[in-house]
């Protein structure tokens, strides 16, 4: 029997008990949306991540036993409100901090500007085709060369590698500024550094991988070379190689080496690489995977069994989604027919497929803030995007996933002026500065904490 399972069994016991015993009942579940309409956060299925990170703390902050040890995964999708890995680093260290440095989860092989990841070096200097969906795919049409980030990428050639290492946290002047302004203003919110990952041999300069993962798909024929080059902690410089067979889907491919602080590779053919992940074998391993400027109902056009064989291989626990301004653009303007009825099927659609792929992952939904628009001259509230956040909070509660209400954290179209004033949002009234995007990271994970405490002390 799963462990959630034996849980929620045991749990119904006991709450059977201890009410025939008191005679008295607890407060009743909601059952209805309007009943937690307004509420800062739900828990949803979060239940099934919070069992993993209890086996987590009680294994010494390595989730599995012997060979099978490896972080637990977190994987974080967003539109340009993370551009740069805005409030994902921030989400990414506090994790660490508290559970170990799992690894930087999902690298890029080709960086620009708003998919860069912080705190991490990435060395590689082209080679590699990239594939993504394109802007204004409102019609959700058919993307056979994605996986199931919505990204892809190919080798130009054999000489083609990738290269990547840990590096020291990436300084942001931003937030320091903010930091030397908070102190004589103390009203403002306080953003303290993070301290090291919790068992850091390396402090704040990455723990090293021991882990390299790919999800790789058939390109130009039917078999591929993975090799990968390595420099150990030591120095030395090994070298390892798996052929690939492709059959009717993706395929994964794992490499455990030694504690390494430098990785290369490179394929000879010309797969199709979904996903590349470097790992620990501990703590929590943090992707952040940005699609600015898209609808995140357009991974459906990923194809189904593809977007399912990346899940299924990949095997995140958490999947966090925070989406909504481009969705709510383009119901307020009605581009090409885009309807609240539309939006809502396509979302059903799009976690239905996930929790068909992985039943026992969470999925937290992090709901907009309020945003403005400027009309006639003005920055203004406008209908769609409530109406946006209306539709995700419902089809949340509806599915038994979690969400966290970023509306209620600032505090609607008031709270979304002194945000802006207080240099947390930015003056176009839509995305967060980096303090900004620091503050609602330390929200959304101390409420994460502060439930799982909760769930664990019931």
């Amino acid at each position: 029997m799963h462990l959630s399972l034996v849980r929620r069994t045991l749990l119904l016991v006991l709450f059977v008990g201890l009410t025939s015993c008191s005679g008295r009942k607890d407060t009743p579940a909601p059952v209805a949306f309007e009943e937690v309409r307004n509420n800062l956060f739900l828990r949803g299925n979060l239940t099934e991540f919070y069992e993993k990170l209890e086996d987590l703390e009680k294994q010494g902050y390595a989730y599995g036993e012997g060979e099978d040890r490896r972080a637990l995964r977190v994987v974080f999708f967003g539109d340009s409100v993370i551009w740069g890995d805005c409030l994902t680093v921030r989400l990414k260290r506090r994790f660490h901090e508290r559970f170990g440095d799992g690894g930087r989860g999902l690298l890029r092989f080709v960086d620009w500007a708003p998919t860069r990841l912080m705190d991490h070096q990435n060395l590689t200097r082209g080679g590699f085709e990239k594939h993504k969906i394109p802007f204004e795919s409102f019609d959700v049409p058919p993307f056979p060369d994605l996986g199931f980030t919505g990204f892809s990428h190919r080798p130009s050639g054999p000489s083609a590698t990738a290269i990547h290492e840990p590096a020291p946290r990436t300084p942001m002047s931003d937030v320091t500024r903010y930091r030397n302004y908070q102190k004589g203003k103390p009203e403002l919110p306080a953003i303290p550094e993070t301290q090291s990952p919790r068992n850091a041999r390396f402090g704040t300069e990455g723990e090293s991988w021991k882990r390299v993962r790919l999800i790789l798909r058939a390109g130009d024929v039917h078999e591929a070379r993975a090799n990968l080059s390595y420099r150990t902690e030591e120095g030395q410089l090994e070298t390892l190689s798996q052929q690939v067979e492709f059959q009717n889907s993706c395929r994964s491919v794992e490499f455990r080496i030694p504690a390494s602080r430098r990785i290369e590779m490179s394929f000879q053919g010309r797969p199709y690489i979904d996903a590349m992940a470097v790992e620990t074998d501990q703590g929590v391993s943090f992707s952040a995977v940005v699609m600015r400027g898209l609808h995140q109902a357009w991974l459906l056009g990923v194809p189904e069994e593809q977007f399912a064989c990346g899940y299924r291989e990949f095997a995140p626990d958490l999947v966090i989604f925070q989406f909504g301004i481009n969705e709510s653009q383009t119901l307020h303007y009605s581009v090409q027919g885009f309807s609240a009825e539309l939006y809502e099927r396509q979302l059903r659609t799009l976690y239905a497929r996930i929790q068909a792929a992985l039943p026992h992952t969470s999925i937290l939904i992090l709901g907009p803030w309020d945003r403005f628009l400027k009309q006639n001259g003005y920055f203004q509230p406008y209908e769609a995007h409530s109406r946006v956040r209306e539709i995700q909070k419902r089809v949340a509660f509806e599915m038994g996933l979690a969400y966290f209400d970023g509306y209620q954290l600032l505090g609607g179209p008031e709270g979304l002026r002194k945000a802006v004033s207080r240099g947390l949002i930015q003056a176009d009234y839509t995305h967060v500065t980096y303090p900004g995007g620091h503050y609602m990271a330390d929200a959304l994970f101390q409420q994460l904490i502060d439930d799982y405490t909760e769930w664990r002390n019931y």
